[in-house]
């Protein structure tokens, strides 16, 4: 699936406190607070490390394990560190979101989709179905709502092949 640039990554402990927990595609629900309970209860190693994105320090995926590790009182947490950009940091943590872990609602599936069809007009509707867990069609439609958009619609798309 193509993405903005080439990310690079390396896995190490960040200290909680450093990171930036805003930029969640989460948007309707937020914190789950049963959800962060339930994972504060589990052993840290058996979570997967959470994904930060190197420079800023911000959350990617895994606020529920950041905000479960902070209920333990723990001081760092395992992480993926990864450098990319702004346009790719969204679209990692859509897709985190959307295959794992606790769901994104549909509302926030849908806004996701509107915000990477800003970004990257020329992706086909499958392609970014298939980051927000949607369907094509759902994708077709925000598309065609968004006929207002500043940019016109590029001729050609970038698909799934």
């Amino acid at each position: 699936m193509p993405t903005s640039t080439t990310s690079l990554s390396r896995s190490s402990e960040v200290p909680v406190g450093r990171l930036d927990l805003s930029g969640s595609p989460r948007l309707s629900s937020g914190i789950d607070k049963q959800h962060v309970c339930a994972l504060a209860q589990l052993d840290p190693p058996t979570l997967p490390p959470v994904l930060v994105h190197q420079r800023t320090l911000r959350v990617i995926d895994g606020i529920h394990r950041v905000h479960a590790a902070i209920l333990r009182g723990d001081a760092t947490i395992a992480a993926e560190l990864i450098d990319c950009d702004e346009a790719e940091i969204f679209i990692r943590a859509v897709q985190a979101n959307a295959t794992h872990g606790l769901p994104l609602s549909l509302d926030d599936r849908r806004a996701a989709a509107s915000r990477i069809l800003e970004t990257h007009p020329q992706w086909s509707d499958r392609m970014i179905a298939k980051i927000a867990g949607l369907s094509p069609n759902t994708v077709g439609a925000i598309r065609r709502r968004q006929a207002d958009a500043p940019s016109p619609a590029p001729r050609h798309r970038i698909g799934l092949d």
